[in-house]
């Protein structure tokens, strides 16, 4: 029987990231992609179309919640994997994947831009190689209990991944956002370990700023509870999407991006997009590197004076000219970050 290549996913952009990866392997070697069932990523598998294997499900919004699925989860994913004892396994993050990986002495790959993220405390360790962002400083990593010679860096950010592959996907997605002019806003995962339980204010006050300077706001929502919340609260005059979308459609058609969420505040910034930062907590490395290079703000939450300042300045059009040519050189310099991870992958089947 031939042994394949693991790769476990368990958030849509990781499944972005992942697909092209996939596509690549399975040309070479047989390939075992899995999943869990989770409102979030249950479209993009099927927009995909990875023929992922869904084990186990998502584990909310509590502690205890997420530990009790991830542990069913392992035992799960023990039976699946352990019918073909896979080459290698590669995640950005999977706690049960790595935990596997150990148990049945098989090498883990972490591919992540996310050295914030809790898992890591058990993910880095049990890790052969960490594949990551060159502009995350290595301290970070070290912090896990990385070592120097574990970590392969890349001069890419994660998303370019797809962002280069932006108008396939919009032809597979077939989403058409408003025609008028509007503020995209993007509420940060608050159901996620690192900030578990912030962020629904920090979106709301977001949110009022941008209506009044610009009237439109359309909200890109993660949950069917976070809609009928932000209703609650903020009234009929927010146009909330209520299910998961393929977020660049409308990042292209925004006047601006104010973003609570990582990943789409690195797709709008690369495509050069007035993007400012609510994160609540504090900012990631890459967030950093791209504020750094001009490409984004950074903004407190709290601070509704420095929101609408910022929200003023990134409108001049001469400021805007300037990020899309910021924008077009940061993305030309970029190199594929898959290529490293698939060069190791094939490596050791030789």
């Amino acid at each position: 029987m031939e042994r394949p290549v693991w790769i476990d996913i368990l958030t849509p952009k990781q499944a972005l990231f992942f697909w092209p990866l996939i596509e690549r392997l399975r040309r070479r070697v047989k390939v075992l992609v899995t999943a869990r069932r989770y409102e979030q990523l249950d479209w993009v598998l099927r927009l995909l179309n990875l023929g992922a294997v869904l084990v186990g499900h998502f584990g909310g919004d509590s502690l205890v919640g997420k530990l009790a699925s991830s542990t069913e989860r392992q035992r799960m994913l023990v039976r699946l994997v352990s019918k073909s004892t896979p080459l290698v396994a590669i995640s950005s993050g999977s706690v049960e994947a790595a935990r596997i990986c150990f148990g049945i002495r098989i090498p883990h790959l972490l591919a992540s831009d996310t050295p914030h993220s809790p898992v890591n405390r058990l993910c880095v360790p049990l890790s052969e190689k960490i594949f990551t962002p060159r502009y995350i400083p290595t301290a970070e990593w070290f912090a896990w209990g990385a070592r120097r010679g574990q970590i392969a860096a890349y001069r890419a950010l994660d998303p370019i991944v797809w962002v280069r592959r932006a108008r396939e996907l919009e032809e597979i997605a077939k989403v058409e956002p408003p025609e008028d002019e509007y503020v995209l806003v993007r509420v940060p995962e608050y159901k996620a370990s690192y900030i578990l339980g912030r962020g629904l204010d920090e979106s709301v006050r977001a949110i009022r700023e941008a209506q009044r300077l610009f009237g439109s706001v359309i909200v890109l929502c993660r949950y069917r509870g976070e809609a009928a919340e932000l209703e609650k609260r903020l009234g009929r005059g927010v146009r909330l999407i209520r299910r998961p979308v393929l977020a660049i459609p409308y990042i292209r058609r925004a006047l601006l991006v104010l973003s609570g969420g990582g990943t789409i505040a690195q797709e709008a910034a690369l495509l050069g997009k007035p993007t400012i930062l609510f994160y609540p907590g504090e900012t990631p490395a890459v967030h950093r590197f791209l504020a750094r290079r001009g490409l984004l703000k950074v903004a407190w939450p709290g601070d509704a004076v420095s929101l609408r300042r910022m929200m003023e300045d990134v409108m001049r059009e001469d400021v805007r000219a300037e990020l899309r040519r910021r924008a077009e050189r940061l993305v030309s310099e970029m190199e594929d970050p898959l290529r490293p991870i698939e060069n190791h992958v094939l490596s050791s089947l030789d």
